[in-house]
């Protein structure tokens, strides 16, 4: 059965990280668009989303990325995604989300790429 959606917050320097686990579908993304509300709110304006134990995306998950992105953007920061896993990865090639994001292979890739 499938489980809820985690995040652990962490921070480097100026950026958040925010570490998926479970499922971000049509039922979970609300909470994670809560956080980056929240992070926006706080003056956070750089966040790195590490997807590798992300066990399932859909498209209303995508939707946030692409939402929290243009949030972001509009602020001076950035939104950053690193290590998606295959099964994630495959969605992101469907859905065409690699012309829109740089897709880090390290957690350090995605924080430096913030930072910028």
């Amino acid at each position: 059965m499938r489980s809820g959606l985690q995040i652990i917050e962490t921070s480097e320097g100026p950026v958040t990280i925010l570490a998926l686990k479970g499922y971000l579908d049509g039922h979970t993304y609300v909470e994670l668009e809560k956080r980056l509300d929240k992070a926006l709110a706080d003056g956070t304006h750089r966040v790195v989303v590490l997807l590798s134990d992300l066990s399932y995306i859909a498209s209303a998950g995508v939707g946030v990325f692409i939402n929290g992105q243009h949030q972001l953007r509009k602020a001076g920061g950035n939104l950053q995604l690193v290590q998606p896993n295959d099964s994630v990865r495959e969605i992101f090639n469907i859905l065409g989300i690699e012309s829109l994001f740089v897709i880090h292979e390290t957690l350090a890739e995605g924080v430096a790429a913030a930072k910028d």
